[in-house]
């Protein structure tokens, strides 16, 4: 007897997409705290607040502003 898969194919390929869209957001996350550890420590509640963000769009602006400020003080500033 052949059992039934636990979910719909479609559901599946959406799980399979949010969770590949989590991890290119985790991806970038950590981009951006590499690049800003090269200017001195992160203060831990900024590091869980871009941990926490899962908008590319939002990731992607400060990743750009990690890579424009020269300390870590003027990327909180323009956050």
């Amino acid at each position: 007897m052949q059992q039934k898969p636990a979910f719909h194919p479609d559901t599946c390929c959406l799980l399979h997409a949010e969770a590949h869209d989590l991890g290119l957001a985790e991806g970038k996350a950590e981009c951006i705290l590499e690049t800003l550890s090269d200017y001195g420590r992160i203060p831990l509640g900024v590091q869980e607040k871009i941990l926490k963000q899962k908008s590319s769009f939002q990731l992607k602006r400060w990743f750009l502003l990690a890579r424009q400020v020269q300390t870590v003080e003027q990327f909180i500033n323009r956050m």
